[in-house]
């Protein structure tokens, strides 16, 4: 018969030294799971992550008539994250508004599979410095949105271009990446 090494021993207060370290790491840990919830939403208020998904506040001069300003071509595109079944377009694909006019489109979402699915769409704006002057008061991107299989649904998409836009900006693309949301389908 082979002797079986014996692990040394440890006097029973190292025992317990080794158990409280060991209790308040795991305890620090919770806490710090717990603080991250908080902490990430002051550091998106902070740097401002979280205002791509709320409406947009308007200025005083927007409820002044339309001028005779010049008018800008408005470009409408849509494009869906791979895997997600999804089939996403805007109803039309360009026009042309004024600054300080309202603009009114909508963009058309199909669920194309079997199975109960959950979306979200982030705006982004080209030229990518437009983004803060298109003031959206109403958009599908300010929530997470559900679709049953099958299902297909309009959207609107309301919002303003601000009247401060730089003159040398002739044309906004405003496009809509739609990503799944994991953990919410069906």
């Amino acid at each position: 018969m082979a002797l079986q090494p014996q692990p040394p021993s440890m006097p029973p207060d190292a025992r317990r030294a080794l158990l409280l370290k060991l209790c308040v790491i795991v305890v620090m840990m919770f806490g710090f799971a717990w603080a991250l919830i908080p902490l990430y939403r002051v550091i998106c208020e902070v740097t401002g992550i979280n205002q791509v998904v709320q409406a947009d506040t308007l200025a005083e001069d927007t409820a002044r008539p339309v001028s005779s300003a010049r008018p800008v071509t408005l470009v409408f595109d849509a494009n869906v994250q791979a895997g997600l079944p999804w089939q996403v377009r805007p109803l039309v694909r360009q026009l042309s508004a004024r600054p300080g006019e309202f603009v009114r489109v909508e963009y058309e979402i199909t669920n194309a599979s079997n199975r109960r699915v959950v979306g979200q769409a982030v705006p982004r704006y080209l030229p990518a410095a437009a983004g803060e002057h298109v003031k959206k008061l109403d958009c599908f991107c300010f929530r997470q949105q559900v679709f049953a299989p099958g299902e297909t649904r309009r959207f609107p998409v309301v919002f303003v271009v601000d009247r401060k836009l730089p003159e040398e900006v002739e044309s906004i693309t405003l496009a809509y990446s739609v990503f799944d949301v994991p953990g919410n389908g069906g």
